[in-house]
């Protein structure tokens, strides 16, 4: 802990001395490049916008054959691989949320709480819901990536943009080497640090990654170490009408805002991940007439996880923020000078699985795995008081605590088929039968094709589940100093169904699907959780397809949705984006890319942010949207260096003011913004 908080301390001076190399070596390794030749790396999980000829190219010219790359799935029981990030298509979006999805509710500064507005791509963690507007900028072992790798493989990156006063920065330094055939260790840290252009959002996200791995003939080991710190300003938005605003002539930090920078947000989390596999049984497998092939019959496994979390919101000078007849938060609980909530959330997660391995399943050709699973969750949060009086009469903090420990099993299991070249699916079942979730269940499948046309390769995919939950304890009982609620929510059951075609060699994928829920829970504008008994329904549809006409490319994105009652979940019925370039190559070695990115959605009654709970709530008050977002960008990228430049929101104010982002929070204006990344393999 010690170690933390010094590196913690000192990121300062680390950031700035990461600046410093990444520009050295932008200036010196131009003098020492060299081309790697490798093979094509990537797999069937290629992008829509990227095309598979620029695709081979790239990896063959800039990937070499010994760094390989994967991540875990399936309960962290495949290994599935995944190519090095080195393709300078789509670089210039450099926003983490925006790689997620193409629309967002966000507070407008890189770093801060943000939504997804797809439905389908909406993102939970079940536990503790004060992670889940910050998903994207908290690591989880599902999305690490592991490597292998016969030279040292490094990354710097790095983004800027300004000017000082309200700059915005983002670094990135990763470092992995094998020590041997067998074993690799790497290391990450990540800072995301931005002032913000209107007052009071300052957004500072730092995480730190170390893992390991070791792939043995019998024996497997993947192991992680993950910390994150987030720590943000809270202005709670614009306090006036956007109607009362001119914004044409006002400078953004002279726009009135809720709350000044007494008020913050703070998440810690610690994760400590352990997977580790051993092979039994041997089979001989006849791989053609004269040759076979001895494989393991099974294999099992053991997944270790350990997630602990602390959530921190505080004010400063309380009375102050009363002096008005409207007050941001119409009531306290505890304290009335300051706000000091806080609570701790830990999980501690065991997985004990067999799995048939399919390759040694020469009839069937398919596998099957068995797992139980048992978390224990534990909670520690204000209690439920009512005000303290002092002998006097006087209000006095009361600050008692509460905890409440969690434990659930299941069991469950699945049958698939991962390996071969044209098809793959998977079913599965998981049955919680003991503790907090006893009675809950999940039923998933999907599956996924490639074959040829002709000329073209095509494929169809689909993947649907049907889920029963109980209530997370936070959405059933949570007390604050201005909020409190206890609940007894019914368990909510929901149905998902996705399912389209893609031809990448048309760069072409057009899908669909379903939503069905009832007893959906669901946040009010006063930021507490409510639950409806109502049968929802949220239908989407979504067309992706890149255009080629000569050197000049058109890559399109359009999601159209159908929410049956917007009170309960509010999504704009059209979102799209679209990047439009110009690609050529100069001297035969720096390749270019220059055009605009634009976002767009329909108007709807955008969410509304809460930051005493950091959760998305609904409002009726004001619709947001109807209102383009444009990038203009230049993308270069020579050898195993990649650089853009960027003019944000060039459109800034046409065609109409305000320009927001979500309910209350208008988007930054008109920035200019760079940033490099640069791989090292020796």
């Amino acid at each position: 802990m010690q170690t933390l908080c010094s590196f913690h301390m000192e990121f300062n001076f680390n950031k700035y001395l990461l600046t410093l190399i990444i520009s050295i070596s932008f200036a010196s390794a131009s003098l020492a490049q060299r081309t790697l030749n490798g093979p094509d790396q990537m797999g069937r999980g290629q992008q829509l916008g990227e095309s598979a000829n620029d695709e081979s190219k790239a990896k063959s010219e800039y990937i070499p054959a010994d760094v390989r790359t994967w991540h875990l799935r399936d309960d962290f029981t495949f290994s599935d691989t995944v190519a090095v990030d080195t393709i300078s298509n789509g670089y210039q979006i450099y926003n983490p949320i925006f790689k997620r999805s193409i629309a967002q509710a966000w507070l407008g500064n890189m770093g801060s709480a943000h939504q997804s507005m797809i439905f389908s791509e909406q993102q939970r963690y079940y536990g503790n819901l004060f992670y889940n507007s910050f998903l994207t900028y908290l690591p989880q072992p599902e999305k690490l990536h592991f490597y292998n790798t016969k030279t040292p493989f490094v990354n710097l990156t790095y983004h800027f943009g300004g000017p000082k006063s309200y700059s915005e920065e983002y670094i990135s330094a990763l470092y992995t080497q094998n020590i041997n055939k067998k074993t690799n260790v790497g290391i990450q840290y990540q800072l995301s640090s931005s002032i913000g252009q209107y007052q009071y959002q300052k957004a500072e996200n730092q995480n730190f990654k170390f893992w390991s791995s070791y792939n043995g003939r019998r024996y497997n080991m993947h192991t992680a170490f993950i910390y994150a710190l987030i720590n943000n300003q809270e202005n709670g938005g614009i306090s006036l009408d956007a109607t009362d605003i001119n914004w044409p002539e006002l400078d953004p930090r002279e726009i009135p805002m809720n709350f000044d920078d007494k008020a913050k947000h703070k998440i810690t989390n610690y994760q400590f991940f352990y997977n580790h596999s051993l092979s039994i049984g041997n089979i001989n497998v006849r791989q053609n007439d004269s040759t076979t092939t001895q494989l393991p019959v099974s294999t099992i496994y053991h997944t270790f996880k350990f997630d602990q979390g602390e959530h921190e919101y505080n004010i400063a000078d309380l009375p102050f923020f009363y002096q008005t007849e409207n007050p941001f938060y119409p009531i306290y609980y505890r304290d009335s000078l300051q706000t000091r909530d806080n609570s701790t959330y830990s999980n501690l997660s065991n997985t004990f699985q067999i799995k048939f391995n399919e390759e040694a399943n020469s009839l069937l050709r398919f596998g099957l795995r068995a797992y139980i699973t048992n978390d224990v969750r534990q909670y520690k949060m204000p209690q439920a008081t009512n005000k303290l009086l002092d002998d006097s009469g006087k209000e006095i903090p009361n600050y008692q605590t509460q905890d409440s420990t969690l434990i659930t099993s299941a069991i469950g299991g699945q049958i698939f088929k991962n390996l071969g070249d044209n098809f793959w699916w998977n079913a599965g079942v998981k049955l919680y039968f003991q503790g907090y979730r006893a009675g809950d269940s999940e039923i998933t499948g999907s599956l996924n094709s490639q074959f040829r046309i002709r000329k073209d390769t095509a494929g169809f995919f689909a993947n649907g589940g049907i889920y029963l939950r109980q209530p997370e304890l936070f959405e059933n009982q949570y007390f604050s100093n201005h909020l409190q609620w206890s609940n007894d929510f019914n368990q909510v059951k929901s149905i998902r169904i996705q399912g389209g075609i893609r031809i990448p060699t048309r760069r072409f994928e057009l899908s669909g699907g379903a939503n069905l829920i009832t007893e959906h829970i669901y946040w009010k504008a006063d930021g507490m959780p409510y639950q409806t008994s109502t049968v929802l329904q949220v239908l989407n549809a979504r067309l992706k397809k890149h255009f080629i006409f000569g050197r000049v490319h058109f890559v399109n994105d359009v999601v159209v949705q159908y929410t049956s009652d917007e009170e309960y979940i509010p999504v704009p019925l059209v979102s799209l984006y679209n990047s439009t370039y110009y690609q050529n190559t100069l001297f035969k070695v720096l390749h270019f890319q220059i055009g605009f990115d634009a976002r767009y959605n329909t108007e709807y009654y955008a969410p509304k942010y809460m930051p005493a709970s950091g959760q998305f709530v609904n409002q009726t008050e004001q619709k947001v949207g109807n209102y383009p977002f444009i990038d203009a960008f230049v993308n270069l990228q020579l050898k195993r260096a990649r650089i853009y430049v960027k003019l944000d929101h060039v459109n800034q104010g046409y065609p109409a003011e305000p320009y927001y982002s979500t309910y209350q929070y208008p988007g930054n204006p008109r920035n200019l913004k760079f940033g490099v990344s640069w791989n090292f393999y020796d």
